[in-house]
Parts: structure tokens; C-alpha cells; sequence
């Protein structure tokens, strides 16, 4: 008894020793694995707004700042890399000035629509950065119709006139074509109600999930039907994150053609799962969140941003992420990536801008998101994300606890030769670090305290996209129809070099009646996702 007790008191001795000789940043590492073949939503990506005049307040800022600004916003190697840009269809109202307000109306009476490209002053921004980064996503959102359509004869407060349910049906077709016959802008998303659960003395109009079904199925459906309209609409962008406002479009057999995507903003809320948005197959669109309150511009409002976008990514696991204002005339909040002085013709960028980056910069529209070990100790939080086009790939790590930590991560399906890490600190911004190379399927990095790190990489080829079996690299109605020749005998082989094996899409070495089926459940939208080589 007594040498086992001496055992004992030298192993505690032992073990203060060593606790008191390690640096209190060092742990152990931590373990992630993430699977290439285990692939979730698909992202459609992130974005900002300028709508209320601010996209005018950059440009009285001077062309060279202007540039600078846009780059910091949309340019994927020296900025955010936003692939969505938020617009506010004019409404005319009179509340507000030319530094903040809303734009004017192209409808302004029942009868006269004019088509002036100066009532938007949103449109010469859109076209800049469409022409110089590439940005394809345009949505435009209704805060408010014309007041001659609301029951208050004002843009503020109030509804829609239940017999102006047509007219509004008519003014949303009428602005996504002639945006796109007059400005040659494509309005690829059209929002039909901004924060329709509030009142405010600024342009708002309220809706019910009963006033939206009815519009939806009765009114904007069939015009859109009529119209040849093919922008996808957004319903809801209720304050909260919640479907609510979209439940009853959702299960209604008409309202649910044109319910795309369901839109929510998250003011005064947490991340929830959209179980009836998933079961429809329906895309989910995080359209609005920013903070009010005081304007905290360093890492530790950045980290809250970016645990934002981890939290609607694996709870909500939502398509798009978007912040309000990309610059903003204000200062004394956090309604914007970068506030601009306009007094004395300068700007800041506030570390949200970059922390935020950390996603939008290299997860790009069309990319999946796949599984990865979400907590894999307390403070670190990490996702990851692939283009099963080009194989290329990224796995988002955050830390914000005040230690740094060691991780190691398994790559289960894809093995790349190495991966370069890209990291905001408080003294880094999307700062590029020495490439890691990747040995055994698996590689380390280190995660400083309070940071944020991309690790980007590539496969070093294509990926075969499993029921594609034409090799036009998109599964649709085409590869279905070739597997149901191929099994019925009408024809022996593919159009693609590998089509055999690619329709194999259970990969159970047969191509058989089952692999037609999952063909037909995922052209429905029953399921989301395919194998990947």
C-alpha cells in the first residue's frame, strides 16, 4: 500500500512539472476528418448591399476610391470576393436624402411607367463590378411597392391593396425584363417583401404567410408563367431566421412553382434548421444581417461574424450568406464592412470585411458544402467545401478562444499534394501563408488564438461526376434517359469514355433498376447530391 501511494504522489508531482514546463498555447493536436463524397447544400454565395444611396456615396468618394472599395468588396485576390449583390427596387418614397433614402420609382402612377436609368442609382455600380469581377447574382428586393398600391397611400407602413395583387404581379415581370432590355442588367433574383413582419416609418410593407400564398398562386405565378419569367423569387426575408412567413406558399401546389428560395434575415436570433424549405427541395437565403449597436472593428467582432456564417452553414446549412451594407456612410455602428467619412472623402475597413473573406473568397457559387468534423475541440469551428467541377476545395478553420491549437485533418476521397493556408488575425488580413504539404491523406496547421484560417487546395483534376454519363458534366434528363436505353437494351454503351462505370451511381458494381431510381430522385430534388469520383 505504501509504494503504491509514493507511485501515485510522484506521478501528480510528475504531471505538475509538465504542466508547468509547456507553453500555455501548446495542446495536443486536435483531429478533423473530412469526406470528399459527403457533400450537403450547395452554395449559391455571399454578398452585400449598397441599396439606400450608398452605392452613390462610393462614387462621391472619387474614382480612385471607389476602385479601391470595390475591390475590397468583390475582388477574389485582393478583397471579400462577394459573388451576390443586394439592390432595393425603387419605391419613390419621400422619407430620407440623397445620402440615405430610397431610390425613385420606374412605376409612378397606375398608367405611366418611366424607364429612366437615373431613378437607380444602383445600376452604374452593378454593371462595373459585373463587367470587372464577374458578379452574375443580381437580387433585387421590394421593401415597399408604389404608395399608390399601399393602404396607407404611402411607401411606409401598411400593405399591399388586395386589388393591386395583379399590379404588383405586373411591376415585379415588367422591371426584371426591361432591366434586362434597357440597362442590360439580368435581375437574377427578385426578393417580393423585405422584413414583411415589420412596420416602419421607412419603406415597409406587411405581409401574412396567408397574404403570400394567395399573391403567389393567384398572381405572380401565372404572370411569371406568362411572362417567360425566369428569375427565381425569394419569399420571406422575415426579420428572424425562420420559414414561417413562406409555409403556406411551400404547401401550396401552385405557390410552391415560384417559392425558389426562402429568405430570412437573423436580427435577435439563432440559426435553425428549415425543415419544410429542405423538404421541398427549396433553396434557403440568409438575405440581411449587420450590427446596430456600436461599431467594433476589431478580430473580436470579426469572429462573431464568421461563427455567423459556420452556424447557418451546418445548423440552417443555407445556401447564401449575405451582410447588409458593404460601405456605408455611418461610423458610430456596424451596418457596414467599411464606413466612409463623408466629410473628409476617406474610408475603414472593419475586420468582418476579411473574417467574412474567409468564406466568401474561395467558396464560389456552384461549390458544395461536405462533411468535416464541425467542434472537433472547444473553440475551434470548422467546415469545408469543394467544386466537384475542378476539384478544387476549402476547409474554413476558426479559433476563438485565446490559445492557439495544433489540428490535424484526414482527407477521406481526395488526397492533394498539398494545401495553402490564408488567414485573418489581428494583425493579418486574408494574408497568404507557405504552402503545407499533405502526406498520407492528411496534413497539420496551426490555428493562432483568435483567428480565422482558409486552407485552400486542389485535387489536380477534374472529378467525375457519377450519373453523368453523356461527359457533358451536368446530370440532367439526358444521362436518365441514356441509363433507361442502356437497361432496356436499346443500346450496349455511353456517349462518355467511362459512362458504364459513372452510371454505377450507388456503386454497387451493377448497373441496375436501382441506380434509375436514384437518377429519378435526384432530377425530382428528392435528394441533393450525386457521388463524385
Amino acid at each position: 500500500m505504501k509504494k503504491f501511494i509514493r507511485f501515485t504522489g510522484m506521478a501528480i508531482v510528475l504531471m505538475l512539472l509538465l504542466s508547468i514546463a509547456l507553453p500555455a498555447n501548446m495542446y495536443a493536436a486536435s483531429a478533423v476528418t473530412v469526406d470528399w463524397n459527403t457533400a450537403y447544400q450547395t452554395i449559391d454565395g455571399f454578398g452585400v448591399s449598397e441599396a439606400f444611396h450608398q452605392s452613390n456615396n462610393i462614387a462621391l468618394l472619387g474614382e480612385a476610391k471607389q476602385n479601391e472599395i470595390y475591390d475590397l468588396l468583390f475582388s477574389t485576390t485582393n478583397g471579400a470576393g462577394f459573388s451576390i449583390f443586394r439592390s432595393i427596387l425603387g419605391d419613390g418614397g419621400t422619407w430620407g436624402n440623397a445620402t440615405d433614402g430610397p431610390n425613385r420609382t420606374m412605376q409612378p402612377s397606375e398608367t405611366t411607367w418611366d424607364w429612366t436609368a437615373s431613378n437607380d442609382d444602383q445600376i452604374p455600380m452593378i454593371k462595373a463590378i459585373q463587367s470587372t469581377y464577374g458578379i452574375k447574382n443580381i437580387l433585387y428586393t421590394v421593401w415597399s411597392p408604389p404608395a399608390w398600391m399601399k393602404t396607407t397611400g404611402s411607401v411606409a407602413r401598411g400593405s399591399l391593396k388586395t386589388d393591386k395583387y395583379q399590379a404588383y404581379a405586373t411591376y415585379l415581370a415588367e422591371h426584371i425584363k426591361n432591366y434586362k432590355s434597357k440597362f442590360g442588367i439580368d435581375i437574377t433574383h427578385i426578393g417580393i417583401s423585405n422584413e414583411p413582419d415589420l412596420e416602419t416609418a421607412y419603406s415597409s410593407c406587411t405581409w401574412t404567410a396567408a397574404q403570400f400564398k394567395t399573391f403567389m398562386s393567384n398572381y405572380l405565378v401565372p404572370t411569371f408563367d406568362r411572362e417567360g419569367i425566369t428569375a427565381k423569387v425569394i419569399v420571406g426575408e422575415k426579420m428572424t431566421c425562420s420559414e414561417s412567413l413562406a409555409i403556406d406558399s411551400l404547401n401550396d401546389a401552385v405557390a410552391v412553382k415560384r417559392t425558389d428560395i426562402v429568405g430570412c434575415h437573423n436580427y435577435g436570433s439563432t440559426y435553425v434548421p428549415f425543415p419544410t424549405t429542405k423538404a421541398k427541395g427549396k433553396g434557403i437565403w440568409q438575405t440581411e444581417i449587420s450590427d446596430m449597436n456600436g461599431n467594433d472593428i476589431t478580430i473580436t467582432d470579426g469572429l462573431k461574424w464568421s461563427r455567423e456564417i459556420h452556424d447557418f452553414m451546418t445548423v440552417t446549412q443555407g445556401n447564401a450568406w449575405n451582410y447588409w451594407w458593404g460601405a456605408c456612410y455611418k461610423t458610430y455602428n456596424g451596418e457596414g464592412l467599411i464606413q466612409m467619412d463623408m466629410n473628409s472623402k476617406t474610408y475603414k475597413v472593419a475586420k468582418r470585411l476579411y473574417t467574412i473573406g474567409q468564406y466568401a473568397r474561395f467558396i464560389r457559387p456552384g461549390w458544395q458544402r461536405i462533411s468535416a468534423t464541425a467542434n472537433p475541440v472547444s473553440g475551434i469551428y470548422v467546415t469545408a467545401y469543394k467544386d466537384p467541377s475542378t476539384g478544387n476545395f476549402a476547409i474554413v478553420a476558426m479559433n476563438n478562444s485565446s490559445a492557439g491549437q495544433s489540428v490535424t485533418y484526414t482527407l477521406n476521397g481526395f488526397s492533394p499534394s498539398s494545401v495553402t493556408p490564408f488567414t485573418t488575425s489581428a494583425t493579418q488580413n486574408l494574408a497568404e501563408g507557405a504552402k503545407i504539404a499533405v502526406s498520407g491523406s492528411s496534413f497539420t496547421g496551426t490555428i493562432a488564438a483568435n483567428s480565422i484560417t482558409t486552407f485552400v487546395g486542389s485535387t489536380g483534376s477534374s472529378q467525375e461526376i457519377y450519373g453523368d454519363v453523356n461527359g457533358d458534366r451536368v446530370v440532367d434528363a439526358l444521362d436518365f434517359a441514356l441509363v433507361k436505353q442502356y437497361l432496356t437494351g436499346q443500346i450496349s454503351t455511353f456517349p462518355s469514355q467511362d459512362g458504364i462505370r459513372l452510371a454505377d451511381v450507388n456503386r454497387d458494381s451493377s448497373v441496375d433498376a436501382l441506380d434509375l431510381a436514384i437518377l429519378k430522385k435526384y432530377l425530382l430534388g428528392e435528394i441533393i447530391t450525386l457521388p463524385v469520383n
